[in-house]
């Protein structure tokens, strides 16, 4: 019988491809499935998956850092418009001429390292910000912001050189928005721009556990003390002990990972 590779071809790149979507959905050595929440990474792969510093750029933000590792000072219901309070306490006050806004932080909340999240962290930042040409928030700090300064451990002033009643939203989080950087951490560095923050340490209830090299996946671990952070006091303790996020290259990839 005459042999055909026309007919043999489909079949061997459907086993190619099929291998290649199975070894895409396998976890990381010794994570249970059952506790390990998946997480499409719609931006793709990631191209520095060394680096965790969101502020120096975008670091695809979408493989977990601004979702589990570092909550911003407040968010926003998209359905009904609500600004909902993370880091910060309660909502923004403004003067009555919009030149200066005060914020209250919640209290009892602790980076993954233990040290307490204070006025000083939000200090530093928009300090850095206003010094550091190249950081993300550089522009806005550096045209709105005449000084920021704190009047106990928990309350930060800002003080604008212009009015502006929206400039909270530099810190809401819609996609992306300015966090809250550890000051005992990023007040050592040399050159904040080239900083790769690994291992990141975070406000959030979620801590890096590993990364592929290649930038397929990251995947994150509950932190023991979740309620220290805006998260665990508001809500509970997160379900899943382990949040993968992984980049898929087909359907039929996502498919195999459940």
């Amino acid at each position: 019988m005459k042999f055909r590779w026309g007919n043999i071809i489909p079949f061997v790149l459907g086993f190619v491809l099929a291998v290649s979507f199975l070894a895409s959905a396998q976890l990381p050595g010794g994570i249970p499935r059952e506790e390990t929440l998946i997480v499409d990474q719609l931006t793709g792969r990631v191209g520095m998956p060394n680096n965790f510093n969101l502020w120096a750029g975008w670091r695809n933000q979408d493989r977990g850092i601004q979702q589990l590792l570092l909550e911003p000072l407040w968010t926003v219901d998209y359905a009904t418009g609500e600004i909902i309070s993370g880091l910060a306490a309660n909502l923004p006050i403004y003067n009555d001429d919009f030149t200066q806004m005060t914020i209250k932080l919640r209290e009892g909340t602790y980076w993954s390292d233990g040290v307490p999240v204070t006025a000083d962290d939000v200090i530093f930042t928009i300090d850095i910000h206003i010094l550091t040409p190249g950081l993300l928030y550089h522009g806005p700090m550096v045209e709105y912001v005449e000084k920021v300064t704190k009047t106990d451990d928990y309350t930060v002033v800002f003080d604008l050189k212009i009015p502006n009643s929206r400039f909270h939203t530099h810190f809401l989080d819609r996609w992306g928005c300015l966090r809250i950087m550890p000051k005992h951490i990023f007040e050592n560095v040399e050159d904040q721009l080239t900083f790769e923050y690994n291992p990141p340490v975070g406000n959030g209830p979620y801590i890096l556990n590993d990364y592929d090299p290649a930038g397929f996946w990251t995947l994150w671990e509950r932190r023991e003390d979740w309620e220290r952070t805006p998260t665990g006091i508001l809500y509970g303790e997160p379900k899943p002990k382990y949040v993968l996020f992984q980049w898929f290259e087909s359907e039929e990839g996502k498919i195999l990972s459940q």
